[in-house]
């Protein structure tokens, strides 16, 4: 393609160049610029506002343990709709913060002694039972997975970070239910637990050390799937739960001077 000629069209064809050059490294500043800005901004739905706001006043106290939360109410302390409210609802369900109760409404979750020890007769039986079967289906990728998982749990107990590192060892227990090919066995699972797990960071605060022991046995327990036959991985997991229901126990619940176990 033949260039300009004149001095005259030498000139214009300069200067359009410059635009253009301008033009072209001024778009790419704000692409770079707004790719920055989207790594620094993360928006945060109202809802997801709502369910952080109860969590955090359960977690602080502000409601505990056995309290109904009337949504109406709720909804006005937070300046937010009835329906926003609901949502944030079943999502702190989900996470095990709430119970729904026919009849009753909703309550913030507690769980006394009994319950307690009836939920890990069970747990103890069908985790051991899932892990075993875990064993057939388990591949390297999942291997990889569940280390993926433990690592956030020794960062987090290293920070103290205590609903991360019950959020993390959550997601370590959903993936070996998942790994056992029963959906069933899955569900229950998620019912009995969940609510357990959710009881034991409102409730609970151990020292660092024991944080990283408990990632560390989840560690243990991950290299026994490759290297372990099932008989062996239940009695493992077994003593697992055992062991951590007893630390528990112990945390959760004192005896007054007629020898009964209180909060």
């Amino acid at each position: 393609m033949a260039g300009p000629n004149s001095w005259g069209e030498r000139s214009r064809f300069t200067a359009a160049r410059r635009s253009y050059y301008d033009l072209a490294t001024s778009g790419k500043d704000d692409i770079v610029f707004s790719r920055k800005m989207l790594k620094l901004i993360q928006a945060i739905s109202k809802k997801d506002q709502v369910v952080a706001a109860i969590k955090d006043a359960i977690l602080s106290g502000a409601i505990e343990p056995g309290d109904q939360i009337v949504e109406s109410r709720m909804a006005q302390q937070l300046g937010s709709g009835i329906p926003l409210v609901r949502e944030a609802l079943i999502a702190l369900e989900h996470q095990g913060f709430v119970q729904k109760t026919p009849y009753k409404g909703t309550t913030v979750t507690k769980l006394e002694p009994k319950q307690i020890r009836e939920i890990f007769q069970l747990r103890v039986e069908l985790e051991a039972l899932a892990i075993a079967w875990a064993k057939e289906n388990v591949t390297p990728a999942d291997i990889k997975e569940l280390k993926v998982l433990i690592e956030s749990m020794e960062r987090a107990a290293t920070e103290l970070d205590l609903d991360q590192f019950y959020e993390n060892d959550l997601d370590w227990h959903r993936k070996l239910w998942v790994l056992s090919g029963n959906a069933y066995l899955a569900d229950v699972l998620e019912r009995l637990v969940v609510p357990l797990f959710a009881f034991f960071v409102m409730k609970t605060k151990r020292e660092r050390e024991a944080y990283i022991e408990s990632a560390a046995m989840h560690g243990q327990i991950v290299e026994a799937l490759a290297q372990k036959s099932a008989r062996e991985l239940r009695a493992l997991m077994k003593e697992s739960l055992m062991g951590w229901k007893d630390d528990m126990m112990k945390l959760l619940f004192t005896e007054n001077s007629r020898g009964q176990k209180t909060l």
